[in-house]
């Protein structure tokens, strides 16, 4: 298992775990899929994606599904905040989250690509709940407690860490 765990079950990630998780994450995903360009969903997914994209030699660009605005809850359901962009057609793409939880996100962030027509859409988290039923095309690691990763300062306040 990638990170440490601590006696709460809260598994941190530090930078080096994350850089040399996601590379070979990477690697993994071009060994199955040659996407022409990344999608990165907001927050998280940006930065997962975009060191994919960087590892893959692909174009990158950001979607938002969020049910906040500015940090403000604007809706129970998940919005699409930042649409995708045309250039998802007619080309393979790869969908990131940095967590899947339940899929949500990631099912309305699709739906929303697949309007623009692409040749293929592949998803990618780098961390899944198990039996949340949805499972993504690929996936780094897979956790049972929380997860927290270099940037989710939030989490870290008030642990060993």
């Amino acid at each position: 298992m990638e990170g440490t765990p601590d006696s709460g079950g809260l598994i941190t990630l530090t930078w080096e775990e994350f850089g040399r998780g996601v590379r070979e994450f990477a690697e993994n995903i071009r060994a199955q899929f040659q996407p022409e360009l990344v999608v990165g969903i907001a927050r998280g997914g940006v930065i997962v994606g975009a060191v994919i994209a960087s590892a893959l030699e692909v174009d990158f660009f950001p979607i938002k599904v969020s049910r906040r605005v500015m940090m403000e809850v604007v809706s129970e359901e998940p919005l699409l905040v930042i649409k995708p962009y045309r250039y998802a057609a007619g080309k393979r793409v790869l969908l990131v989250d940095d967590i899947s939880r339940t899929g949500e996100t990631m099912r309305i962030a699709r739906r929303a690509l697949e309007r623009f027509n692409p040749t293929e859409v592949k998803t990618a988290a780098y961390a899944d709940y198990p039996g949340d039923g949805y499972v993504p095309d690929f996936c780094k690691i897979t956790v049972e407690g929380t997860l927290a990763f270099p940037w989710d300062y939030h989490l870290l306040v008030g642990s060993s860490k």
